[in-house]
């Protein structure tokens, strides 16, 4: 699967994901205009919501209901070295009355989210930054 993050003025970004455009900035304090959310709160959202998904289908698969099922999801930024997260809690509330013998089973499937898995076992990351080609045409001297 592959993206393209677009400029949206600004510090803000765009990205198309199937047919949903998300769009990201930065509060004022941080030069942006507040117009979306930071990447790095979606990070964690991303991670409760995949969560709730899979604790979600669980219940489903069993017939079991899903109203007041919910995920709360806390974390906290790194005070030292590089910016990113420190600390992330995930906490999964079943519904009321829901069956005792299936908690276990509902955290396992929750560690199944590969939203959490890759948190959890880092993935080889590739950084490329390239100049567009017509910059650098734009920068050749004459002649």
């Amino acid at each position: 699967m592959q993206f393209r993050v677009e400029s949206a003025g600004g510090v803000a970004s765009t990205v198309q994901v199937g047919p949903h455009r998300l769009l990201f900035d930065q509060p004022a304090s941080n030069g942006g205009e507040g117009r979306g959310p930071s990447p790095l709160p979606v990070l964690a959202v991303a991670v409760g919501a995949c969560a709730h998904y899979y604790a979600a289908a669980f219940l489903t698969r069993r017939g079991l209901p899903v109203g007041g099922l919910v995920v709360d999801v806390a974390y906290d930024k790194a005070t030292e070295g590089r910016e990113r997260l420190a600390h992330l809690s995930v906490d999964v509330r079943l519904p009321a009355g829901f069956p005792e013998k299936y908690v276990s089973a509902v955290e396992r499937a929750v560690r199944g989210c590969p939203a959490y898995g890759t948190l959890v076992e880092a993935p080889q990351v590739d950084l490329r930054v390239t100049p567009a080609r017509e910059a650098r045409a734009e920068a050749a001297p004459a002649g």
